[in-house]
């Protein structure tokens, strides 16, 4: 029952997109009954999605997708987030989020009625291309042909809640990009006033503030949860999120700073589109199979072919309407040497650089085994050497963008911030000369400091401080850059100043760690409802009365026969202590032992970020 409700809402949703479509040159609607239409079919493909997941629920192994990914044995909310743990639940996860998007946007008030009904028309040609594509090659809804009744269950490593969470939130951000890309297509053939552009910054920030907290989930999954003490290791599937958030970054600046300007209006629909097809195009490499990754799930060539002539259909159509049709004339860009709309010009290109140059090298590995049919990797030392020199100057030009004049060469309070950037580096400097020097640790603490304090003395000398809601509203921007200035020291920390410690320990076995004792108590095995846990015991700090347990160590899942690795973490406000169990050999387990510094000021910042984000949508 589930799968015909399922299939069935499917079919219609699309139906009665491609009437939506047709309405455009055939059918001649009223405002009130196109949108309804669009909310009829958003309601439609979430019954589909939810009959999906019911399914899942109720353990219906009827249908194939249910049997493949679940097992009767998980908990809840493993079976809940099995609905979108594989290649076609996620595809409908993502063609329900693209409805949720159209369904809101119909709801938008005070815009041009043929500007709202061209861009839920292009919503619905983007909902028949990705309905047709879970339709013939990734159907969910697939019945067995054999009586089954027990599934083969989800993937261990996906069975974690942060994971469970992760994909929506970062679909969310994914296929945000697809109002904005409508937007902007929609706005170049209306050629309207710059209403458009203010409706497109409002959908920017959501999608773009919900991928930073996609993005920010799956770094502190990989971080706790895949046992190597890391929280970004520049995986492909990793870099396909990033290149969007980037891509995405520069287009918000570049929505805040239009004043009228033709060249960068033509800029925000080039950063509207980019967005989106980087999505689409990410979308291809993971769902192809042709990336090796802990995040990919589909090695089936056809699909990736699907996906593939979507992405030429989307992209080509959305540049070529780029190329030939102009914003409307307007004010000539103001570049002065010096002053805001320059700053953020600069950052922006750099911006798309470092996009560029994540997107080469996530790629030519690819292009180097169909042409040579010769498997290579590039990792961390090639996009840590090329990324970062291009990110540093971008960084430095946001700590001083905000205190910039628009029209101005001016920089007001420009003693200031000379002599808080020199005492800063003393500062800096003499921290690095008493510690191991290390060339990026210094660059690193400087930026990420400097753009912390560059945003304190703007609030204190730009505006009087006032503790209420319009005060942190108006200092939104400054927020943000903290958020960014924190991150900033908390990767560097943790990256350039982690200590690592190796231990061969027997049950009982005591041993010092950053100046306190620890007690390797015991190992213990426990049987759970799905997997079975084998974990290492050890007591923190055992000398005081406040000492803390720590447990590290495996699980096996008989469904799957699969081993995953769980982290004991004790956190600490300055580090984290990070346990990693390894395995037993003559009669000695391998523990490893990781210190990573103010860590935690990663996701610090990007919270100040997310919560950055979602002020700036709700401020008019």
């Amino acid at each position: 029952m589930s799968s015909l409700v399922g299939f069935s809402s499917l079919v219609l949703a699309i139906g009665i997109n491609f009437y939506l479509f047709l309405s455009r040159y055939i059918f001649k609607f009223q405002k009130q009954k196109f949108n309804l239409f669009i909310r009829f079919s958003s309601l439609l493909t979430l019954l589909s999605f939810f009959s999906l997941m019911y399914a899942y629920v109720v353990s219906d192994f009827s249908i194939y997708n249910v049997f493949q990914n679940s097992h009767s044995n998980k908990p809840l909310i493993y079976k809940i987030s099995g609905t979108w743990g594989n290649h076609e639940g996620s595809m409908l996860l993502w063609l329900s989020i693209l409805s949720i998007f159209s369904f809101f946007f119909s709801f938008t008030k005070n815009i041009d009625e043929s500007f709202q009904r061209l861009t839920l028309i292009i919503q619905s040609l983007l909902h028949i291309l990705f309905g047709l594509f879970i339709v013939f090659t990734s159907n969910p809804f697939l019945v067995n042909s054999i009586l089954v009744n027990e599934g083969l269950g989800l993937n261990p490593i996906l069975q974690d809640p942060g994971l469970a969470v992760h994909p929506p939130i970062l679909y969310v951000g994914y296929v945000g990009y697809s109002i904005v890309f409508s937007i902007a297509i929609a706005g170049l053939f209306q050629n309207t006033d710059d209403e458009w552009l203010y409706v497109a910054k409002k959908w920017s920030l959501i999608s773009w503030t919900f991928l930073t907290g996609g993005i920010a989930l799956g770094s502190y999954w990989a971080y706790y949860e895949l046992g190597w003490g890391g929280w970004w290791f520049w995986d492909p599937v990793e870099n396909i999120s990033l290149m969007p958030w980037i891509a995405g970054l520069a287009l918000v600046h570049s929505l805040m700073m239009v004043r009228g300007e033709q060249a960068i209006k033509k800029w925000i629909v080039f950063l509207s589109i980019l967005c989106f097809s980087l999505s689409v195009f990410g979308t291809f490499l993971v769902r192809s199979g042709i990336l090796t990754s802990v995040h990919s799930f589909t090695a089936d060539a056809s699909r990736g072919i699907f996906i593939l002539l979507i992405f030429f259909i989307v992209t080509g159509f959305g540049f070529l309407v780029f190329l030939l049709k102009e914003p409307k004339k307007s004010n000539t860009l103001n570049l002065l040497f010096i002053n805001k709309v320059s700053a953020i010009v600069i950052n922006n290109i750099l911006m798309i650089i470092a996009t560029l140059t994540i997107l080469l090298g996530t790629i030519y590995p690819i292009i180097i085994e169909v042409l040579y049919n010769k498997r290579i990797s590039v990792g961390g030392p090639y996009f840590n050497s090329t990324v970062i020199p291009i990110m540093i100057p971008g960084f430095l030009l946001m700590s001083i963008a905000p205190i910039l004049s628009w029209q101005t060469n001016k920089i007001q309070n420009s003693k200031k911030y000379a002599i808080g950037f020199i005492m800063l580096s003393i500062l800096v400097l003499i921290q690095s000369y008493f510690s191991d020097f290390n060339t990026w640790g210094f660059v690193g603490l400087l930026l990420g400091f400097w753009i912390i304090l560059a945003s304190i003395i703007a609030i204190f000398s730009s505006y009087k401080v006032k503790f209420n809601i319009k005060f942190f509203q108006i200092i939104n921007p400054h927020i943000a850059h903290i958020g960014v200035g924190i991150a900033i020291v908390g990767i560097t920390c943790s990256s350039v100043f982690q200590n690592e410690l190796d231990f061969n320990l027997n049950e009982g076995d005591k041993f010092n760690v950053n100046g306190k004792t620890v007690l390797f108590q015991e190992i213990e095995n426990t049987n759970k409802i799905n997997y079975q846990a084998l974990r290492g015991k050890f007591i923190f700090d055992i000398e005081k009365n406040q000492s803390k347990k720590i447990e590290a160590g495996k699980n096996y899942y008989p469904v799957s026969k699969m081993i995953t690795s769980e982290a004991g973490i004790l956190h600490q406000w300055n580090k984290d202590i990070y346990f990693i169990l390894g395995d037993q050999k003559n009669n000695e387990w391998f523990v490893k032992v990781l210190i990573n510094p103010f860590v935690s000021f990663i996701w610090l910042g990007v919270a100040i970020m997310i919560y950055s984000g979602f002020i700036a949508v709700t401020r008019r």
